[in-house]
Formats: structure tokens, C-alpha cells, sequence
């Protein structure tokens, strides 16, 4: 996305393609889902044998933000967060001047116009929210892993932000083993990839249609998942076993005119998952500005690589989605709310998105 895209959708806060991917009939009905044309996959009939204490989230540009805001407040549930292209927690709420968020969101947590995030201002906010437990003890932070990533040809996402996120990470406790910080050269604001999506170094103009999905020539998904999870194992096929399917994400979102969610989300269960034959793990990967499904369909979800490293690791992998289309319309590029446009909570336990987020996870694991 670029600076310009972020800008139209800041400035009117302040200021579907859903596609289901083919699948046989016999598959779907091993997923508990219902015969093709029926509805979507229900969470919480899936009968997964899940362990909630392996969970981890990964996220890009808007995506970032929201895993790691979601990572700062759950920190006793998730154990790691994968920030591709993002900053600080709450970034956009910590300005001196006391400006809007979504100005402080535009020129100082992505541009750096009015300068860096300030280190010691976001830590003094995480520790209020900590004193009243609108998130999990930042204690938890010493046992987290953080995988940050940052390339040289992001325009949208200054390097000076994501190194404030890296001393934002350190200050709370997570130690250098615990921390990995990539910097690509090549690499502008997109998911990264080894071998599906646009140059490594493209740069949609305005109006230019692009799926901030690039090839770098560098699995960002394996990177991600070896780096959180000491076990991994290396997926000897080039793609995944199946596609991810859509479930329904209503019993989770409420009102999208609040939540500004989509209907459906996809979900991806190996077969190794399903019926409770193997206990799990879950992963949570959240798409960026304008790479919803009601945007670019299911692009995201399939070619983002993590399903074939789920393959073989024991991942169910959830694709929540926000709707562009839907209300509030202050959000028409379908971002993940990192600026306040569900309400003042929306970094803390208690906001919209965080909150239906926390309930798929809850009833993938039975709580």
C-alpha cells in the first residue's frame, strides 16, 4: 500500500471477491465442513485437538500492527509475533502533542515527518495499559519470541519505525536470542515470498492494482515459523497439500459496522489436525491494506507460504479478514484497526477485532 492509500484512509477517520477454493466434496466433509454450495465452516464444530500455549501471530503493514498489538495483549496466550513492516504497540495512540491517532499513525508510525516513536513514551503507555489490565503482564514479553522485518525500498513504513520497534521490544524484556530483525535490501512495503507475487522491489503507483505480495526469492513463512518454533520441520513439497477453506467468522465479529469484519475468513487445517488426531498449534496471519479477501480473494491465504510449513508442523493457520465494503466506512482499503477507527480499545483486550480474534482462537482450542 502506499503512502497515499494510508493517507485516504487515515484522513477519513479523523478527520466479494471471496473466493472458495476448489475442493472435493470428501475433503471439505473431513473438515466437518457441509457439501460444496452450503455454508461456511463453523469453528467450533471442527473437533481439533489444539494446544493454545504454542500460539503465534504474524502479520503485514496494518497486519503487523495488529499482530503485535494483539501478541502485547494476550502475551500469556500468544508467544510469538511476526511483524512484516510494522511498528511499535499502540504507536498511533503515543504523540506529546496530543494529536489524533490517525495523524500520529500517518507521520510518525509510518512517514517519520514529525519524527521517530518515541522509545520511552510507548514503554511508559504498554505499562499503563499493563497498570490497568487492559493487557497481560508485560512480564510474559521475556519469554517471547519477535520476528521483525523491514526492507530497504519500503516507502510506506520508514526503517526508523521498525527500529524503534526493535528497542521497543528490548526495553520490555525480550532478549537478543528471543529477537530476529531482517532487513532486506531489495525489498519494498508486501509480504514476502520465494517465488509467488511481484518483483521484489515493486512499488504500486496510485491506482495501480497490486496484492502487496512480492517476490523476494526469500520463504518469510518458513523464516517465521523455524524462528518460533524450535521443532520445525522442512516441508519437502513446493506447495501445500490442499487450500484453505472459508469458515464463518459471525459468531465471532458481532456488528460489522463496529468490527468492520468480514463474514468469512479461511482457515487452513493439515490433515495430520483433523478430528483431533494430532494435537496442534495454532498460527494467526493477518493481511494487510488492501489485501482482504473481498479484494484480491484468497491470494493471501494460499500464497503466502505458510501452509505447506503447516504441512508438516502441526499449524492450523487462520486468515481472519476485515471487509473494506463494510462499516465503519472510515476504513474503505480494509486495514486492520491500528489507529481507532472501531473505538478508543481497539489496541487493548476489550476492542472489537482484538476480542473476536481471541474468540476464533478460543473455539478452535475448546475453551
Amino acid at each position: 500500500m502506499t503512502n497515499t492509500t494510508i493517507e485516504t484512509t487515515l484522513a477519513t477517520t479523523t478527520l466479494a471477491k471471496t473466493a472458495l477454493p476448489a475442493l472435493a466434496a470428501a475433503a471439505l466433509l473431513a473438515l466437518g465442513a457441509p457439501a460444496a454450495g452450503a455454508a461456511e465452516l463453523s469453528l467450533s464444530t471442527m473437533r481439533l485437538k489444539i494446544d493454545p500455549s504454542q500460539t503465534t501471530v504474524s502479520g503485514i503493514s496494518s497486519g503487523a500492527y495488529m499482530a503485535g498489538q494483539f501478541q502485547i495483549a494476550y502475551s500469556s496466550l500468544v508467544k510469538g509475533a511476526g511483524i512484516v513492516a510494522g511498528g511499535p504497540y499502540d504507536c498511533a495512540e503515543v504523540s506529546p502533542g496530543g494529536l489524533a491517532p490517525a495523524v500520529v499513525a500517518l507521520k510518525r508510525c509510518m512517514d517519520v515527518s514529525m519524527g521517530a516513536p518515541s522509545v520511552g513514551d510507548l514503554v511508559a503507555n504498554a505499562k499503563a495499559r499493563e497498570k490497568s489490565k487492559d493487557i497481560d503482564p508485560l512480564a510474559n514479553l521475556a519469554q517471547s519470541r519477535i520476528y521483525l522485518f523491514s526492507g530497504d525500498n519500503d516507502v510506506t513504513v520508514k526503517r526508523p519505525v521498525t527500529d524503534a520497534t526493535e528497542l521497543f521490544y528490548k526495553a520490555l524484556g525480550v532478549t537478543d536470542a528471543n529477537f530476529a530483525y531482517v532487513k532486506n535490501p531489495q525489498a519494498a512495503h508486501a509480504y514476502i515470498t520465494d517465488g509467488y507475487g511481484a518483483a521484489c522491489n515493486f512499488i504500486p503507483q496510485e491506482g495501480e492494482k497490486s496484492e502487496y505480495i512480492n517476490n523476494c526469492q526469500y520463504d518469510q513463512a518458513g523464516a517465521i515459523v523455524q524462528f518460533f518454533y524450535a521443532d520445525a520441520k522442512k516441508p519437502n513439497a513446493p506447495t501445500a497439500a490442499r487450500s484453505p477453506v472459508l469458515f464463518d467468522q459471525r459468531p465471532f465479529v458481532g456488528d460489522t459496522s463496529r468490527t468492520g469484519m468480514a463474514k468469512t475468513g479461511y482457515i487452513y487445517v493439515p490433515e495430520a489436525c483433523e478430528g483431533g488426531r494430532q494435537t496442534c498449534r495454532i498460527h494467526v496471519a493477518f493481511h494487510g491494506c488492501q489485501m482482504a479477501s473481498n479484494l484480491i480473494g484468497d491470494h493471501f491465504a494460499v500464497n503466502a507460504g505458510y501452509n505447506r510449513w503447516a504441512d508438516v508442523n502441526n499449524i492450523v493457520v487462520l486468515y481472519p479478514q476485515i471487509d473494506g465494503a463494510a462499516k465503519p466506512t472510515s476504513n474503505p482499503k480494509a486495514c486492520w484497526d491500528w489507529f481507532g477507527y472501531t473505538g478508543y480499545d481497539f489496541a487493548r483486550k476489550g476492542g472489537f477485532q482484538m476480542t473476536a480474534v481471541r474468540k476464533m482462537i478460543g473455539a478452535l482450542s475448546g475453551e
